[in-house]
């Protein structure tokens, strides 16, 4: 399945011990060495193996992991089980080790992973050669016809890579006032019949563009790391 060894130890030592999976997530800069294990916080009933609950520390696992440590592990399950995507992976080191550290950096790192075969599924269409040939669905839309019209203003009067994150956003929001949606996500749950979508839509129909999906990391990060020419390019495909 491509869940990591020490993902299966945190695990069993959430059995072996009631106490250790709080312990784990209360120390996060500590590794299972140093939990003192004892034997009063042994269950004395049978023990399940929930193979939820191991999902889930797996992605707790995966989320504390440096790019530089992920990039490593997940080089080594593809050499094993998919030298295709591998090929694709390690022809630029920088550039898969920029895409694994999207929102990893901080405080409260994604946890989206948990199986190292899930991480292709995850990033693929970061990669041109993978993404050609993709298919874009906008049915998400109230009037899935906009879709052209959204990206091409977007294109034409507010993309500039050079942009900080915040003008990034006003321009969604200014955006999505031309295009008579609603910026206002308060107000758009009150009077939805009122607009022809929200902030959300415009967004959404961005990350679509660029990357056919509608849950992705953050799509800003996402925009930097495929650059200016990749970025109007996947675009044009859209609004010719």
């Amino acid at each position: 399945m491509g869940i990591p060894n020490e993902a299966v130890k945190l695990y069993l030592a959430t059995i072996i011990n009631s106490n250790f999976e709080e312990w784990y997530l209360q120390n996060k800069d500590k590794s299972i060495e140093d939990f003192q294990f004892t034997f009063k916080k042994v269950s004395k009933s049978g023990a399940l193996f929930d193979l939820e609950k191991l999902g889930n520390i797996s992605k707790t696992y995966f989320s504390r992991l440096t790019k530089d440590e992920l990039y490593e592990q997940e080089v080594k399950y593809l050499e094993e089980f998919d030298q295709e995507f591998l090929h694709v992976f390690t022809k630029n080191s920088d550039y898969s080790k920029s895409i694994l550290n999207i929102e990893r950096e901080q405080k409260k790192p994604r946890k989206d992973i948990a199986k190292y075969d899930e991480i292709m599924d995850n990033i693929w269409y970061m990669y041109n050669e993978l993404f050609d040939g993709a298919v874009f669905d906008f049915s998400f839309l109230k009037y899935e016809e906009d879709a052209k019209k959204i990206i091409s203003t977007y294109l034409n009067e507010y993309f500039d890579i050079n942009d900080d994150k915040e003008t990034w956003f006003n321009k969604i929001k200014e955006l999505t006032e031309k295009m008579g949606y609603c910026s206002n996500m308060k107000e758009y749950k009150e009077n939805p019949d009122n607009y022809r979508g929200s902030t959300a839509d415009i967004s959404n129909v961005i990350r679509v563009a660029l990357t056919t999906k509608l849950t992705t990391p953050d799509l800003y990060e996402i925009i930097n790391i495929l650059g200016d020419a990749e970025v109007r390019s996947r675009f044009s495909k859209i609004c010719g």
